[in-house]
């Protein structure tokens, strides 16, 4: 199959790329592989790429913009049988509802710019592709994690984060994502999916886990309350909690 990765230097996009194989497309992509793309047709494309800040440089505002929104309005355009764009489930508004796919949203629910963008690019794949794919991934680990909270108090001893214990987070593995992905174009799956655990854990839970000694901090993240009942049931590695991915990506990466 021909594939078009994006976001290939770093996360799931790298592992992705790296699994895959296929042509990829990042920030130092040449010209003439730029003008390749742009003339095949790709069996799918997948779109990892993003820039995760929360806040907006006010002296470079366009770059984020082209990087969240732009981007995905020109890879809309190529020549793919399927789509897949890697979306976020911070586009739910943080409040104590079950979130599932069905759900209205719209652009004043988020609670950041980046997941706001997030959701715009999801209205330009749904109105501008045929056959898409849009996952809302809660937080992946693998083997190129970004270091968030998370991953600071498992890659660091002696941790001191900015969260609180009581923040809570939704826990996916890399390995399951990319099975997903392959069974989607394989078998044609198509729609909106909340890619997530579940249940969720919290970072106290995380610290009881990793038998380490955290010193947190006052902020607090919630992950919400995601139905994944369409993603269990179409893939059943999903049935997992978040406390089953976060031991199993221990197990993988040698930390127990």
């Amino acid at each position: 199959m021909k594939i078009l990765t994006t976001g290939i230097q770093s996360g799931i996009g790298k592992y992705t790329y790296e699994n895959l194989s296929g042509l990829g497309l990042a920030r130092d992509t040449s010209k003439v592989e730029r003008e390749r793309i742009k003339k095949t047709h790709f069996d799918a494309i997948i779109h990892c790429a993003f820039n995760s800040a929360k806040t907006l440089d006010p002296n470079s505002p366009s770059s984020y913009f082209y990087d969240n929104v732009f981007l995905t309005k020109e890879l809309v355009s190529l020549r793919y049988d399927k789509f897949i764009y890697f979306s976020t489930i911070d586009v739910y508004s943080q409040n104590t509802a079950t979130h599932s796919e069905n759900e209205m949203l719209n652009l004043c629910g988020p609670s950041s710019i980046y997941a706001a963008t997030k959701l715009t690019s999801e209205a330009i794949v749904k109105e501008e592709t045929k056959n898409y794919l849009i996952l809302r991934s809660s937080t992946p680990l693998g083997t190129y994690s970004r270091k968030n909270t998370l991953m600071q108090m498992i890659e660091i001893e002696s941790c001191t984060v900015g969260l609180s214990s009581a923040s809570i987070y939704n826990i996916i593995i890399y390995s399951d994502i990319l099975n997903f992905i392959k069974f989607s174009i394989e078998n044609d799956v198509q729609g909106v999916f909340n890619l997530a655990s579940s249940s969720n854990i919290t970072l106290e839970n995380v610290a009881r886990i990793l038998e380490k000694n955290i010193q947190f901090g006052k902020g607090f993240y919630n992950a919400g309350n995601i139905d994944n009942t369409k993603i269990s049931s179409t893939f059943p590695a999903f049935k997992a909690s978040s406390e089953d991915n976060l031991i199993k990506y221990l197990k993988e990466h040698h930390h127990t």
